[in-house]
């Protein structure tokens, strides 16, 4: 045997697979061209072959390449971009292959452009709010500002993130208070209205201990900005902050463990029970249809010495009896799932001894 070729032998059904080359699927100002190559399974690259961009638009329905022709030959091919927009673009390539190769399973790539965002329209305030004094009022056009704040001023930093003349929203816009001697690091996210304005207002009074843990000194204040559209994270000194706080007599990790002040509630009165002559006639009224009950047994001649002494018997007017004294406790206080309860188990035994009892009665009758 020869061994194997390097090159495939073309023969009906040989696939071809599409690999993107030196990571050029991120697109941006200094990469703006997407390389592809076209290999048979030996990883070597299919000669006498064309490709073309059918189609690399984005959500929004932007083009980032031309539809055409993409230039190169011999398997391996390049197309420059047309024009630069943030976002991720579906890219559908489109290939031209010699007798007996297949096209690739997959001829989409997935082309992300990344663009870099500036800074736009900064306004770093400081406001004592006590007399609604500004302190500081900074484009920060000059780089970082040094100011002083303490619990009664206020900070506001409104700004804008520009790609070019639009300004873009991105996913993580958030700022940074770094204490210079402890290195702790407190964070406030930046949230960005209709108009793509975001902003940050902090009242000093409400997050000295919440979020700085009561811990004063010298902060530096730095806006961190994170996206996938973005060639790095973005990290921008906005000011350095000497933040007066007094001192906290307890640890900030032990505030939430202090007592919390004892609660009292005071629960409504109990309405006034009527008469004692009233609940004695109600419950009069109550009972007198057992006392109607046994006066009409007496007059119908009830036989009560006709009745069978047997285990159904007496489990079913035993169960008859215990069923009204559950009712009698219900009455006189028991709540309603301890009746329920009760109820449940009573009431199958006494259905089961009264099926039991008028079978034997049935039996009894039907044998005379």
């Amino acid at each position: 045997s020869s061994g194997i070729n390097a090159e495939w032998p073309l023969r009906p059904g040989v696939p071809t697979h599409l690999i993107v080359l030196d990571n050029s699927a991120v697109i941006s100002e200094s990469q703006r061209t997407l390389k592809v190559s076209l290999v048979n399974p030996l990883g070597v690259t299919v000669k006498d072959s064309t490709a073309k961009i059918i189609s690399a638009k984005g959500s929004g329905g932007q083009a980032i390449f031309t539809a055409g022709p993409m230039s190169g030959g011999d398997g391996t091919f390049e197309v420059a971009a047309s024009e630069l927009t943030r976002g991720v673009f579906t890219a559908e390539l489109g290939f031209e292959l010699p007798s007996g190769y297949l096209a690739p399973d997959n001829s989409v790539v997935k082309v992300k452009c990344v663009l870099p965002v500036e800074l736009k329209d900064a306004t770093f305030k400081l406001i004592d709010v006590d007399d609604n004094r500004i302190l500081l009022n900074n484009d920060l056009s000059g780089g970082a500002v040094q100011g002083k704040a303490d619990l009664s001023t206020r900070l506001i930093f409104d700004f804008s993130l520009a790609d070019g003349a639009e300004e873009v929203t991105l996913h993580q816009v958030f700022v940074r208070f770094t204490n210079t001697k402890t290195k702790q690091n407190v964070f406030f996210i930046a949230q960005a209205d209709l108009k793509k304005k975001y902003t940050i207002d902090l009242n000093f009074r409400s997050a000295a201990a919440k979020s700085f843990g009561s811990v004063g000194g010298q902060y530096s204040v730095d806006l961190i900005v994170g996206d996938a559209t973005l060639p790095q994270a973005m990290v921008i000194d906005v000011a350095t902050l000497n933040l007066e706080i007094p001192d906290s007599k307890e640890p900030a990790a032990d505030l939430s463990k202090q007592a919390k002040p004892e609660i009292t509630h005071l629960f409504r009165q109990p309405e006034k029970r009527p008469p004692q002559a009233i609940s004695a006639v109600f419950t009069g009224l109550v009972l007198l249809p057992a006392l109607v009950l046994l006066i009409m047994w007496a007059k119908l001649g009830a036989n009560i010495s006709n009745i069978q002494i047997s285990l159904s018997s007496i489990g079913f007017h035993g169960g008859l009896l215990a069923i009204i004294a559950i009712y009698v406790n219900f009455f006189l206080g028991v709540n309603m799932f301890t009746t329920v309860k009760c109820l449940a188990g009573v009431a199958v035994v006494t259905f089961l001894c009264g099926q039991r009892l008028l079978s034997s009665i049935a039996a009894a009758k039907k044998a005379k």
